[in-house]
């Protein structure tokens, strides 16, 4: 019984062949069949659902999560910040800093001016127990929110007031590196109401409230500055870099089509075949059409990230096309056309359906990434290649036999209704392959590569290079992502958080929500929550003290409430819920069960250090928080809003090397269904070294280990196939014909490695232009494909064939994939090879009276127009 392999090998040759056969013979008919498919399929884009909620960058099966989850259904998400960052450092001048009296008082006409704005007066936060906006988060509470009162005081009296500090709170919070008499900066945050209702109103208040803030700007120059953001600035700022980015990317594509004019375009305007190059613009948005309308119609919605989908796809069908076209221009031209298309198909048809197979495996991969906006990125982009594969097989197929039909017409190139006056004879040309040989450089490079010993150095050396790169990316990589890469250069928020993180540092709010319902008459109960204010008031990176409803309580109470007793805690717990301070600040922190007494869920806020620069310090300090505030049994959660990415970091390095072997395993396994097991295993070798290259290149240029890069990682190993696939295949095809190992190499990388080399010049081309982004997340893009591309091409154009040369020896039989007994004739007979000359036998009578047929109508043709020009 036949493997499944040797299957694959003798069938799938034969299949491409008989495909293109019968496209070639009814190309119209293909393409009207094709297009009328497609159009069904087109229909589900108009089912297409656009979603750019940051919910889709969350892992939705990880513990914060569920936790974000609890929270917003216990508390909800109904508020957002405007915030404001002046900073003054301290001069001989101007000692005070911002405590300056000037600088405060303009500080203050800002914050009153924002606070007293009607449309802030109607959107903004309540009090609980009135209709008045809750106050601001800043400084000013100290003087009541009051100019006048501020006015009032001379420099020495506010920093007494200052230093007094009646606010119950932590300075730090509000004032940047604040000492006894100066400080360097301060900060102010508003709070607006988010609800369905006034959802627009809020966003168009954000707008102005930037526009207002960016106009007030010069009154703190000289020797100050103002920093403003709103809630939805960081929206807007990336959407606005990824607007620029796609400009920069239509124009990259537009290269990557300019590239193929120029590489198929020829002097002969009859020869030339730009506009068939053009019909990979139209092969890539039939394909991307299909993969959008069929994620419409399975409800996989469309993201910003989708957009990417354009860039790859249509790299991988200008790939897939030069070594379509290249294979067609090797054949005589004494065979039909038909035959030609044929024996092109069934020659790299295998290698094709090997990357495609290989590309769509490692898009699979990413699919199972427990982060939406990932993993319906992948799902687009996976099912983009199968149907770009599909399309280059048939459509574009036709469109290369309708292009050698109009060659064979003699009409022009770009103007096909156009026929040449006068007719160049080719009787000498019928029995020679096509004017298209393989690339001098590639030749002369095939040459060079073939020198004795040169093959041994150079795998020592891509060996060499390939263990350091990877002992450099796995010992120095860093890890996280930064708040600006998915701004634009340059931009206000950037600024803005640049500010606060250098004044105020990593400072931010960690929620403690108790979970277990709690009875304030139960002593136990009040015990555990006591217990869970120490532990966390106890851990190395809190600042202050808790600000807690429990805490507040005591407080009020003047005494341990932990110690009172069922009918004292009954009657000092009512009375604090009739209090203003419970009203106005820890009402909404609290959700009470069937009775006053009973409390289904509390929130608690205690400031901390963050450290998110410090990855692995921050999932720590992550894990410490969580430990103290669940206790052990599970009281009580910490969640903080940072905790929804960086719970991934804490497994990121496992995450990256099981889904990389993973990717890897299944790329060998496809393989060796198209290859011979040691060629299959050649080609995984490379696809290592690519992804060791990478790895080092990334530490090396400051490029950090997270989804958005592994995501990259995971892609290269699919693309990282094709650079080494074709070439192997090649080596194959050429041993079979009985060509020594040299001989072999030189064939393929001859042959073969001109049209993998213009697939990724094109790309690289592409890649290019996108160092220009403003954006440093399409910077690192550009540094990733960049280092895939040139590794890709190094390790298949150099390594590969320099691995066959080591490690296949001469007296070695020709290998049995194929190009061999891969190809083997389902009758029984020989490989493709022996197929091709067989039916060449069988149709060299009929093809050559069909030219000669076709020639004569063609001269009568041209008698008869110069008949009528005369």
């Amino acid at each position: 019984m036949r493997s499944p392999s040797s299957y694959v090998q003798s069938r799938l040759p034969k299949l491409c062949h008989d495909l293109a056969l019968s496209v070639a013979r009814r190309p119209y008919r293909t393409i009207c069949a094709l297009l009328l498919c497609i159009s069904i399929l087109l229909y589900g884009t108009t089912l297409t659902t656009l979603s750019n909620d940051y919910d889709n960058w969350y892992p939705h099966s990880s513990l914060a999560y569920s936790h974000y989850n609890f929270l917003n259904a216990n508390f909800g998400t109904n508020s957002r910040n405007e915030m404001f960052l002046v900073e003054r450092p301290p001069t001989p001048d101007e000692p005070y800093g911002v405590l300056t009296k000037s600088t405060l008082l303009e500080a203050m006409s800002l914050h009153d001016a924002i606070y007293s704005d009607p449309t802030f007066q109607s959107l903004c936060t309540t009090l609980p127990s009135s209709p008045s906006c809750a106050p601001s988060s800043s400084i000013f509470l100290l003087w009541g929110n009051d100019a006048s009162s501020l006015e009032a005081q001379s420099q020495e009296e506010i920093l007494s007031t200052v230093a007094a500090n009646s606010l119950g709170l932590p300075l730090h919070v509000f004032l940047g590196e604040l000492t006894a008499a100066s400080a360097s900066a301060l900060q102010a945050v508003f709070t607006v109401r988010d609800d369905l209702s006034n959802s627009a109103a809020v966003l168009a208040y954000e707008q102005d409230y930037v526009a207002a803030c960016d106009a007030a700007k010069p009154r703190f120059l000289p020797g100050g500055a103002l920093h403003c953001s709103a809630e939805s600035s960081y929206a807007a700022e990336s959407d606005r870099a990824i607007a620029g980015d796609q400009i920069l990317m239509s124009f990259a594509m537009i290269l990557m089509i300019a590239y193929v004019a120029v590489v198929l375009s020829r002097r002969d305007l009859v020869e030339s075949k730009i506009l068939l190059g053009l019909t990979i613009v139209l092969c890539v948005g039939l394909s991307l059409g299909v993969a959008f309308g069929i994620c419409g119609y399975a409800g996989i919605p469309f993201t910003q990230m989708s957009m990417m989908c354009i860039f790859i796809i249509m790299g991988v069908g200008i790939d897939d096309m030069f070594i379509i076209t290249d294979a067609f221009a090797r054949e005589p031209r004494s065979l039909p056309l038909e035959n030609r298309v044929a024996n092109a198909l069934g020659e790299v048809g295998p290698s094709i359906t090997l990357t495609s197979v290989t590309d769509f495996l490692a898009f699979g991969i990413g699919a199972f990434i427990d982060l939406p906006a990932i993993s319906y990125f992948c799902i687009t982009a996976s099912i983009a290649v199968l149907a770009v594969f599909a399309i280059q097989v048939t459509f574009f197929a036709a469109c290369l036999a309708i292009d050698a039909r109009r060659i064979e017409n003699s009409r022009y190139d770009l103007l096909p209704c156009l026929v040449r006056r006068k007719w160049t004879e080719r009787e000498e040309q019928e029995d020679e392959p096509a004017p298209s040989s393989p690339n001098v450089l590639c030749t002369n490079f095939a040459s060079f590569l073939t020198r004795p010993k040169m093959a041994p150095v150079l795998v020592a050396l891509f060996v060499v290079a390939g263990v350091s790169m990877a002992v450099k990316g796995v010992t120095t990589i860093g890890k996280g992502i930064a708040i600006g890469d998915f701004l634009p250069e340059g931009s206000y928020v950037e600024k803005y958080y640049a500010a606060r993180d250098f004044y105020f540092g990593e400072v931010d709010n960690l929620e403690i929500i108790t979970t277990a319902g709690i009875d304030v008459t139960v002593r136990a109960d009040r015990e555990r929550m006591s217990a869970l204010c120490t532990s966390v008031e106890a851990l190395e990176v809190t600042v202050g003290s808790i600000e807690s409803w429990f805490a507040a309580w005591g407080a009020w109470a003047d005494s341990s409430v932990e110690e009172m007793s069922s009918e004292e805690a009954l009657a000092s717990w009512t009375g604090f819920m009739g209090t203003d301070a419970f009203l106005q600040r820890y009402a909404g922190t609290v959700v009470l069960g069937q009775t006053q007494t009973q409390i289904e869920a509390s929130k608690s806020t205690q400031m901390f250090f963050f450290y998110g620069k410090d990855v692995d310090r921050a999932v720590e300090n992550m894990d410490d928080a969580r430990a103290a505030a669940a206790g052990d049994d599970g009281f009580a959660f910490a969640f903080n809003h940072n905790y929804l990415w960086m719970e991934r970091y804490r497994t990121i390095d496992k995450l990256t090397l099981t889904t990389l072997l993973s990717a890897m395993a299944g790329v060998f396994v496809v393989s060796v269904l198209f290859l011979d097991v040691f060629s299959a295993a050649l080609v995984v070798i490379c696809v290592i070294f690519i992804n060791l290259n990478l790895l080092g290149m990334m530490s090396m240029w400051d490029v950090r280990l997270n989804v958005a890069s592994l995501v990259i990682l995971i892609l290269s190993v699919g693309f990282s196939v094709d650079y080494s696939a074709h070439i192997a295949e090649g080596f194959l095809g050429a041993r079979a014909k009985g060509l020594g190992v040299e001989a072999a190499v030189q064939k393929s990388v001859a042959e073969i490695g001109a049209s993998v080399a213009n697939g990724g010049i094109s790309t690289l081309l592409a890649v290019l232009v996108l160092s220009m982004s403003k954006s440093e997340g399409f910077r690192v893009l550009f540094k990733m494909f960049l280092g895939m591309v040139c590794f890709g091409l190094l390790h298949g154009l150099v390594f590969l064939p320099s691995l066959k040369l080591a490690t296949v020896r001469p007296a070695d039989a020709p290998s049995p994939a194929v190009g061999g007994g891969a190809e083997a004739d389902v009758e029984g007979g020989g490989g493709l090879e022996d197929l091709r000359r067989r039916l060449r036998e069988k149709e060299a009578e009929a093809g050559e009276q069909r030219a000669r047929a076709e020639r004569a109508e063609r001269e009568n043709g041209d008698l008869r127009r110069r008949a009528k020009l005369e």
